[in-house]
């Protein structure tokens, strides 16, 4: 019990560090270097990362992707076939490429170009904000030619990173949605690396109430989890 705790705690710290290192750098280039990253971490070959608003492609940024695979994605057009995206125009979460595939069905020429680029076997993550209606964005993070099988740990750092990419990506700046000077306070530590414990310590309270105050966090700012409450917090500069 105690081992898995401690192993939780490291994967934290590690990914509050990677977020840390997205909101330093911009757009672009924030997005390649999350993409190198999860690939050495998540033991794959290939990493894809898309942003797609009804019929327009947002963003379209990859990692160790053959040029064969962007030329055929631009110039023929190869959104309104791909498997993927018609998944995600409808449904978010984890999608195996290979169930896409037999859902979805794509004419030869995306065969081709799939097969030419080495991308399967591939997992992909469709992700929107809580204002889907409102900016209509759907961002897609892919791992390819995966060396292994996605692991619980695996998918823990996709979706604790997407929501920051999907930020980065779309250049949103947001405004406080009601935090409090306290849930400031809180977010401010634990930016800083500070576990529950210590922030209770520097605050004078109970592990309970940093708790407390950190649900109520995730609630305002729409996220699942400290790592993208503190990345969220950071891309609309509520904290330094």
């Amino acid at each position: 019990m105690c081992g898995a705790t401690t192993n939780n705690e490291t994967m934290g710290l590690l990914i509050e560090q990677m977020v840390r290192t997205i909101t330093e750098l911009d757009g672009e280039a924030a997005i390649e270097n999350a993409l190198q990253w999860l690939r050495s971490e998540c033991r794959c070959d290939r990493a894809l990362f898309y942003q797609f608003k009804g019929p327009l492609l947002l963003t379209f940024i990859t990692s160790n992707v053959d040029d064969a695979w962007g030329d055929a994605y631009r110039q023929r057009q190869m959104m309104t076939d791909d498997p993927v995206i018609r998944f995600y125009r409808n449904a978010l979460g984890f999608l195996d490429w290979d169930d896409a595939l037999e859902s979805y069905p794509p004419p030869s020429s995306y065969i081709d170009v799939l097969e030419t680029c080495d991308i399967i076997p591939a997992l992909s993550y469709g992700y929107t904000s809580h204002c889907r209606g409102a900016d209509g964005v759907t961002s897609i993070c892919t791992l390819g030619g995966m060396r292994r099988h996605a692991t619980t740990d695996d998918k823990y750092l996709i979706t604790s990173l997407v929501p920051v990419l999907h930020r980065v990506g779309r250049g949103i700046k947001f405004r406080a949605r009601g935090l409090t000077h306290k849930e400031l306070e809180v977010l401010q530590w634990a930016r800083d690396g500070k576990t529950v414990w210590e922030i209770s310590v520097i605050r004078e309270v109970s592990e309970a109430t940093v708790k407390y105050h950190l649900k109520a966090i995730y609630s305002k700012l729409g996220v699942a989890n400290r790592a993208q409450a503190v990345g969220e917090a950071l891309c609309r500069g509520l904290i330094h």
